[in-house]
């Protein structure tokens, strides 16, 4: 059930990354980070709420924001930094798509995808490295998916309020 596969995740808050002088770790931490808080977002919902677009008119859920992150792990750092085939895996239905029913497996999906970003950012020797994918280097990626992820943290957030109906820090 989804709810098992959300309770295993660690949702404890935590503290922002210390300063320190090697970017490279630096863009690390905070990507660890925004991920993390991107994650936060979904405790204590339940996957109808998950999936509810919470907000009308707008066909925005969490679970869409889930499925967007996906496919941003996929393109900036899968393919982006690894190359091999680039896949859409939701197409354009990534927000408005999904449902209480898909909540489990769009999850794991995610989670796959993060493991193997990590494993295309593991295998960059630097920074200045360009991706085989598209050509951008690793610096540049790693600050394009930190800004995605708190651009649709803020976002998840406020949808996570309307679909608790409360604030609920």
């Amino acid at each position: 059930m989804a709810a098992d596969l959300l309770s295993s995740l660690d949702l404890a808050r935590r503290d922002e990354p210390t300063p320190q002088l090697d970017v490279h770790a630096s863009l690390l931490d905070w990507l660890a980070f925004q991920r993390h808080e991107f994650r936060r977002k979904w405790r204590d919902l339940s996957p109808e709420q998950l999936a509810a677009w919470s907000v009308p008119p707008v066909e925005l859920s969490v679970l869409g924001l889930i499925r967007h992150m996906q496919q941003m792990e996929h393109h900036y750092l899968t393919w982006g930094l690894g190359g091999g085939e680039r896949i859409e895996t939701y197409g354009d239905d990534d927000y408005a798509g999904g449902s209480a029913a898909t909540v489990e497996e769009d999850v794991r999906l995610y989670l796959a995808e993060v493991a193997r970003a990590d494993a295309a950012i593991a295998a960059m020797p630097a920074l200045d490295a360009p991706g085989r994918g598209s050509g951008a280097p690793l610096s540049h990626l790693l600050i394009k998916i930190i800004d995605e992820y708190a651009l649709h943290s803020g976002q998840a957030h406020m949808l996570r309020f309307a679909a608790l109906g409360r604030v609920q820090r």
